[in-house]
């Protein structure tokens, strides 16, 4: 097995070097820095802050980093990552990265340098390349992934093209062409995925794809509202909106019920999560249901897996998606 000293003297640096790269010290040039991860890499060289200290011992600490703590989506999925860690006796340290590519990075180098033995990455804005540098000092697992363009990384998805599609189809069986669709902000693959899904829906029921009922949101219920205002004010306003999430979609039913027409009457209203406050609003919300708490579970057990050094059978997962049937959605009157 490879060790620092057999890094340093393949890359031709200290070992200071190789440690200030591996604790994520600024300060090290990005070449050296490249020439050492392209080293351990080609010498499979395995570090954990900890376990070179104490060898043979794990910290049983494992990172999840998410999006935004705020969206209802993220909690659900971060307690069942907190809750099948908990069952194998590891702790969970959960970071927020508001979608910044920075303060993902500042938390990678944290919990690396804490000696983490694995990390949850959501969304992750970091390049391929990246990934595999920190998967040298690290087991990873990634969550929201284009996992059909790099089988590289273990990774769990929901089948979001299959979702839209599920959507699509609940709304032509009640009569629906008229239809809009509020997306969120294109910086992941999900996001990715239910527009080119809407997209090609639309096109294989023949439907025209209006530009003027395709809106960009960012997943909060104030851009929902903004973008139902927008499409209201149209001449030929749509007669259905699918919003790209939740929060989103009860932003549209604010706007629609201040505008002063009815749900599902005169405009029906389609979201996609299945996060609690559905429920509660009025009428209460038509949606597609991802398995949140599922997709974390999932995700511990694959890192879980990779930790212990058992054999994978599946590095990438799938889950599903269904639609939960409420009162926001009805036939075109």
């Amino acid at each position: 097995m490879s060790t620092i000293k057999d890094v340093a003297r393949e890359a031709g640096v200290s070992l200071g070097t190789v440690s200030n790269v591996l604790n994520g010290k600024v300060k090290v040039k990005q070449e050296t820095k490249d020439k050492v991860y392209q080293v351990m890499e080609k010498l499979n060289f395995q570090y954990n802050m900890t376990a070179s200290s104490l060898r043979t011992k794990m910290t049983k600490n494992i990172g999840l980093i998410i999006p935004s703590i705020v969206n209802p989506y993220y909690p659900e999925l971060s307690r069942g990552v907190e809750d099948a860690l908990r069952k194998e006796n590891f702790t969970l340290f959960l970071c927020n990265s508001d979608r910044n590519r920075e303060k993902e990075k500042q938390y990678i180098n944290a919990l690396l340098s804490k000696g983490a033995d694995g990390l949850i990455l959501v969304k992750s804005k970091l390049t391929e390349k990246e990934l595999k540098q920190i998967g040298l000092r690290a087991t990873v697992v990634l969550v929201d992934f284009d996992s059909e363009n790099s089988t590289s990384f273990c990774s769990v998805n929901v089948d979001d093209k299959n979702g839209i599609i599920q959507g699509m189809k609940l709304l032509e069986q009640y009569g629906h062409e008229r239809i809009a669709f509020i997306s969120g902000l294109q910086d992941a693959y999900s996001s990715i995925c239910r527009i080119e899904s809407f997209r090609k829906c639309m096109e294989e029921r023949k439907i025209l794809c209006r530009p003027e009922y395709m809106v960009e949101g960012n997943f909060s219920w104030n851009s929902g509202y903004t973008a139902a205002k927008q499409l209201l004010s149209l001449k030929t306003p749509p007669t259905a909106i699918f919003a790209a999430n939740d929060l989103m979609a009860i932003g549209a039913i604010r706007a629609i019920f201040d505008s002063g027409k009815r749900i599902p009457g005169d405009i029906s209203v389609l979201g996609y999560d299945d996060i609690e406050v559905g429920n509660l609003c009025m009428p209460s919300l038509t949606t597609i249901h991802q398995p949140k708490y599922r997709v974390g579970t999932e995700a511990v057990k694959l890192l879980l897996q990779d930790v212990n050094k058992e054999e994978l059978f599946d590095k990438q997962i799938m889950m599903k998606t269904r639609i939960i049937m409420r009162e926001s959605v009805g036939f075109v009157s």
